[in-house]
Parts: structure tokens; C-alpha cells; sequence
């Protein structure tokens, strides 16, 4: 195969990929996760993320090389794996709980209207702080071992597992969910900021508090983006443990 086709082969697989992926099925994985089984079109639109990620995986695989295992049994992850894997453990913190850490605070950060005024009622929520501030964070540290040495073989202080291999799909499950669950969910909200159809997508004044807010607005393009990383890390991830 000429040289110069292989830029375009893997534009066109990864393209491919996150439309059928993150594109195609609407916001499956929310439906899934709240037990909305009884809609007919479930089944194509699970096999389109299915063949989605498969298609990212057969397209990393023919663009890459794997690399040798070191001296202790691991293998260290190509730098586009490491450079996905950093970005989605940093995007959700930086775009995600740094926002809702600065509103808890009371600090209207990119916040106008009713919703500025609302803020203070904030910080006295522990699910608030729990989920949407510090959440974030230790996932983004959960993340990290998609590229670690840990998130590979157990360390060895850890009792009963200390020196065994981590299964691959102890990692790579959780990352896949997640990055479908948030990458699927920021696709569907990014088109309808987009395209100004956000009350549409979120009736019954659901999106009265975008009025004027666009840091509210910003992060549905944070959840795409989140998704799309981790997808990547977890491909990576595969691509290293030699799957």
C-alpha cells in the first residue's frame, strides 16, 4: 500500500468509528443505564457501537506497533495512548469539577441570571461536592492507570493480589462505559447547542439555564470531548496489554 494513503485510512477509520459510535446510536448507554429496554431500535443501535469500537481498535492496530514488554512484564504504552490517556483524565477536571468547584464556592463563573443567584444554595451539598467536584478528580486518577505500571500488574503491597496481572477487562469495561455513557450523552447535547435546538433536547425548562450562561453550556462539549479521550485511553490500553 502506498505510504501516502495511510493518513487518510486512519483519518477515515477513526472518523468512522466516532460516528458510529458516539454518533449513530443517540444516547444509548443513559437509556441502558436506566433500564429503557423496551425501544425496538436498542438492538441496531448497540451493534453500531459495537462495530464503532471495533472499528477504533482494527484502525489503531493497523496504524501502530506494539512495543516489547519490559524487564518486569509490562509494556509501555505508545505515546498517542499515553497522550489520550493524560487528556481524559485531565479534561473532566479541568472542564468539569474546576467550574463546579469555583460555583460551590459561590464564584459566577460564566454563570448569568437566576442561575448566578442559585449558586450559593451549592455548597452545602455533599453529593454536590462528592459527585460533581471531587468525582471527577479520582476518576481522572483511575484513568492513569491505563498508562501505569499498576494498572498492568497488581503492586506487590496489595494483599492477596500483590504481583498478578490486572485482567484487561477490569480496566477496560469501566473506561468503555463511561466514555460511551458521557461521550454519547455530550454528542447528542454539542448538536443540539449547535444547532439551537437545546430546548428540544431538554424540555419542560430544563434549558432556562443556559440563558446567558455559557459556562452551564460548555460542558456538553466537555462531556464529548471526555468521552472521546477515554475511549481512546481504553483502546490504548488494549493495544498495550496485546488484545
Amino acid at each position: 500500500m502506498r505510504p501516502h494513503l495511510q493518513p487518510a485510512l486512519l483519518t477515515a477509520g477513526f472518523a468512522g468509528a466516532a460516528a458510529l459510535a458516539l454518533v449513530a446510536p443517540g444516547n444509548l448507554v443513559m437509556r441502558l443505564a436506566f433500564g429503557k429496554l423496551d425501544d425496538p431500535a436498542l438492538g441496531p443501535q448497540l451493534l453500531l457501537t459495537v462495530l464503532g469500537l471495533l472499528l477504533a481498535l482494527a484502525t489503531v492496530r493497523y496504524g501502530t506497533r506494539p512495543r516489547g514488554p519490559r524487564p518486569d512484564g509490562t509494556v509501555r504504552p505508545s505515546p498517542w495512548a499515553r497522550a489520550a490517556t493524560w487528556a481524559a483524565a485531565g479534561v473532566p477536571v479541568l472542564g468539569f469539577s474546576v467550574p463546579h468547584l469555583l460555583w460551590g464556592l459561590g464564584v459566577p463563573f460564566g454563570v448569568a441570571g437566576p442561575s448566578a443567584a442559585g449558586l450559593a444554595d451549592l455548597s452545602g451539598s455533599p453529593v454536590y461536592w462528592g459527585l460533581l467536584v471531587a468525582g471527577p478528580v479520582a476518576g481522572g486518577l483511575l484513568t492513569l492507570g491505563l498508562i501505569s505500571r499498576w494498572g498492568q500488574i497488581v503492586p506487590g503491597w496489595v494483599p492477596w493480589a500483590g504481583g498478578r496481572r490486572v485482567p484487561t477487562g477490569l480496566a477496560v469495561v469501566p473506561a468503555v462505559a463511561v466514555g460511551l455513557l458521557v461521550g454519547q450523552y455530550g454528542t447528542m447535547m454539542t448538536g443540539c447547542l449547535a444547532f439551537g435546538i437545546t430546548r428540544t433536547c431538554a424540555p419542560e425548562g430544563g434549558a432556562d439555564v443556559l440563558d446567558g450562561s455559557w459556562a452551564f453550556a460548555g460542558t456538553y462539549p466537555i462531556f464529548l470531548a471526555w468521552g472521546v479521550c477515554l475511549l481512546g485511553a481504553a483502546i490504548g490500553y488494549v493495544h498495550t496489554r496485546r488484545l
